[in-house]
Formats: structure tokens, sequence, C-alpha cells
């Protein structure tokens, strides 16, 4: 299964302590499931029709939703809120079948 380290998770969004550690294994979790779902596939190794190799892009995306999640932790806010922010989309989308561009 494809994994995100939590370093790597607090080094992307600048987090120097470990307050939120719990949170961000949380986040990363629900990025991963995310990214599969929007893909429609897995992550996997073996290049059969039903799974996707995890690449750097999705990879990134994921960072980025996770990010997402971090800055917007609730339902409601001042400001305009995305489901999914639209750079992430166009880091996953390539994957999908048919891929959208």
């Amino acid at each position: 299964m494809a994994r995100i380290e939590l370093e790597e998770i607090k080094q992307h969004l600048r987090i120097d302590h470990n307050l939120d550690d719990e949170l961000l294994e949380l986040y990363s979790t629900a990025a991963l499931e995310a990214a599969e779902n929007h893909i429609g596939k897995t992550f996997g190794s073996d290049n059969s029709s039903d799974t996707v190799k995890f690449t750097q892009g999705i990879k990134v995306g994921c960072l980025m939703f996770i990010g997402h999640l971090y800055a917007n932790r609730e339902t409601v806010s001042d400001v305009q809120l995305y489901e999914v922010p639209m750079a992430v989309k166009s880091l996953w989308n390539p994957y999908r079948e048919p891929a959208i561009y």
C-alpha cells in the first residue's frame, strides 16, 4: 500500500512540532483514499488494470490535499472553499480511465 512518511508531510507543511502528528496521519490516509477514489484504481505495482503506480505526481497531489485539509479543518469558513483544489485534480486526472485533462 502507498504511504507518505510523516516527516515528509511535516516538511511539506513546514511544521516543526509534534502536536498534530495523529491528525496528519489521519489526513494522509484520507488523502490516499481520496486519490484512489478519484482515479478509480488502487495503488500497486502489479500492472493490472485495477492498479496504478504511486507516482511522484500523485504523491504531490496527496501532499497538497493534506495541506488543504490541515488548513481548512472546519466545514464553515469566511472564505470560499473547494471540495478538492484544482491543482490536486490536475495532478490526479491523468491517471483516470479515460484520462481527463
